[in-house]
């Protein structure tokens, strides 16, 4: 059930104006809010393990206008967060006379199903409405699961809105909410645990702050406030990871300090710091110094090295199509021989069950297994080593591509798949579909479900293989069209599939890996000059939801996080399909 049908017997009762209201948004624009949340968890007994009750960090503060349903009344998605409920019902437009409703909440895999209820008072003159909400065990649906070891979740918000009849906002939300959850005793190996009960409470606060449209100078200006607040996070937490011994790991092969080392460096020579600076130099002069066997670490950290010799107009020229292809590095001859070191390592992390002259795929180091992950990066590296002079054999495209197309998933029907590039946008046309219907085409981590992640890994690397080959002047027109038709069919599965408030997918997996999605988002689409896809505009929307998810010391989390966000921020990708 989708919310469209939960509001199904308060609309019976609404008048003919209530049920017109609708948010008066830019067709791509977005609210943008202010919200202030707390949240306060007691366990029972104390200082026991207790699982999460959500993963991940809360939505962002937003309503796009891509998101609303066709009646442009509400978000027409399924929350599965309690801390997310009350808004999903709050930004809802047609339940005005009040009334009662079930509106459909879903806890994935770690609660026993609910059932919310909601019962919304009557709007008022100035636009106050209340909004009661109470959540409580599914018996029937339970029964029907079967799975005693979900926890059972229980309790209820209590708060209001208030509704801008004529501009077609909500102004303002307010609540708070007190859940108990219980979960059941159970046995970890030899270890018996007791039952053990969490108690949480919340408050929310959302305040309008502006409504934003792309190209808008506030809009642009936040951008770069928020670009140059992350480059300062990052240059301080180098700071401080230079005040700490560096410590390698016992497994060199999963050993993610060089990696973590390196991403910072490249998210902050992207985000616009001068390389001179004492601190990026330092950090430069360190990773020179490290011994790199892993596959992701070896990736990145070819990544920032080529970052440092990259031309500055070079991304400008590549996007207005004056240059054709991306311009040759001029390493120092000490870096030239250190990125050829990482690149030969990185030559030797495949999976050896494979012939490589035929299929070549990666794992985290010389493995009989292999992930879509780190193949990914193992692409960028070898990609980014070929920029700085480095000889990649063309063998090592072709099989990873082969490798690419072998293991994509056709996902559904053919259907058109609608996109506009850079230069489409700026002379003012839409997207529109070209050409015959695609095959929608999507990636998994290994073997499992198709993931936005992992789709974007796919894209990007069939990307790559085909410029590299290109620049060679290599590969058949028979592979060419081949990827051409995968990396389409992958950018309709993200166009079918799209979100930049969790990584699409399965619902059990989209608090899972977010940042790193959004920066392959960023990475698929600049490599292919892709501006508009499908309704979305992909850097607006996925910059929306960074803006608003920024903390006060100008990071996402970690610095992992942080420096992909920035680097989303940024645009940190070279297109190499250029000029159209």
């Amino acid at each position: 059930m989708n919310l469209a049908t939960s509001f199904g017997l308060m609309l019976a009762s609404c008048s003919l104006s209530a049920q017109e209201l609708r948010w008066q948004l830019p067709p791509r624009g977005a609210a943008v809010y202010v919200r202030k949340l707390t949240v306060e968890q007691t366990y029972e007994p104390k200082d026991v393990w207790v699982p999460g009750v959500w993963a991940g960090e809360p939505q962002m503060a937003a309503v796009l206008a891509s998101e609303l349903a066709d009646n442009r009344q509400h978000v027409d998605e399924v929350p599965c967060d309690p801390r997310e409920l009350l808004a999903s019902v709050a930004f809802d437009l047609r339940p005005l006379r009040g009334g009662k409703a079930r509106v459909p909440f879903e806890g994935r895999d770690r609660f026993q199903p609910v059932r919310a209820d909601v019962v919304m008072g009557e709007l008022a003159a100035d636009g106050g409405q209340s909004i009661e909400i109470t959540i409580e065990l599914d018996a029937k649906a339970a029964r029907t699961l079967a799975n005693p070891n979900l926890a059972t979740m229980r309790g209820r918000w209590r708060g209001s809105r208030t509704i801008d009849s004529k501009k077609g906002l909500v102004t303002r939300l307010a609540g708070s909410a007190e859940f108990t959850v219980d979960y059941p005793a159970f046995v970890e190996g030899q270890e018996n645990r007791p039952k053990r009960q969490q108690r949480i409470r919340i408050t929310d606060l959302w305040t309008l702050d502006a409504v934003l449209v792309p190209d808008d100078a506030e809009f642009r200006r936040r951008v770069t406030k928020a670009i140059h607040s992350s480059v300062a996070k990052l240059q301080k937490d180098l700071t401080t990871r230079f005040e700490q011994p560096f410590v390698p790991g016992g497994d060199p092969f999963h050993d993610h300090q060089p990696g973590e080392l390196a991403l910072v460096l490249l998210a902050v020579v992207r985000g616009g710091e001068d390389a001179r600076d004492p601190i990026v130099q330092r950090g430069y002069t360190e990773l020179r110094k490290l011994v790199i066997q892993g596959t992701y670490e070896l990736g990145v950290a070819i990544l920032a090295m080529e970052a440092l010799y990259t031309p500055l107009t070079e991304w400008a020229g590549l996007r207005e199509g004056r240059l054709q292809a991306p311009m040759p590095r001029t390493l120092a001859a000490e870096d030239f021989a250190i990125v050829q070191g990482w690149a030969k390592e990185l030559l030797d992390n495949i999976d050896t069950t494979t012939d490589p002259a035929y299929l070549r795929r990666w794992h985290y180091g010389p493995s009989v297994s292999w992930d879509n992950s780190t193949t990914q990066y193992a692409l960028l590296g070898l990609y980014g080593a070929a920029l700085c002079g480095v000889e990649i054999s063309p063998t090592v495209w072709t099989s990873a591509m082969n490798h690419w197309l072998q293991c994509a998933q056709r996902q559904g029907s053919p259907d058109w798949l609608r996109i506009a590039s850079h230069q489409d946008v700026q002379k003012g046309s839409r997207t529109r579909a070209s050409g015959n219907k695609v095959q929608p085409t999507g990636w998994s981590y290994h073997e499992g479900e198709v993931t936005g992640s992992m789709t974007t890994a796919g894209i990007a690397a069939l990307t790559l293989c085909c410029s590299a080959l290109r620049i060679q002047k290599k590969g058949s027109a028979k592979v060419f069209a081949e990827a051409d038709a995968a990396v389409r069919g992958g950018f309709l599965w993200l166009q079918q599939n799209f979100s930049v408030r969790h990584n699409p997918g399965p619902r059990g997996e989209w608090d899972n890996w977010q940042l790193y999605y959004l920066y392959g988002l960023e990475r698929a689409c600049e490599l292919n000059q892709v501006a508009l896809l499908g309704e979305h505009d992909w850097y607006f929307e996925g910059a929306v939801r960074l803006l608003s998810t920024q903390r006060d010391d100008g990071g996402w989390g970690g610095w992992v996080d942080t420096a992909f966000g920035l680097l989303f921020l940024k645009k940190a990708a070279l297109p190499v399909v250029t000029g159209r």
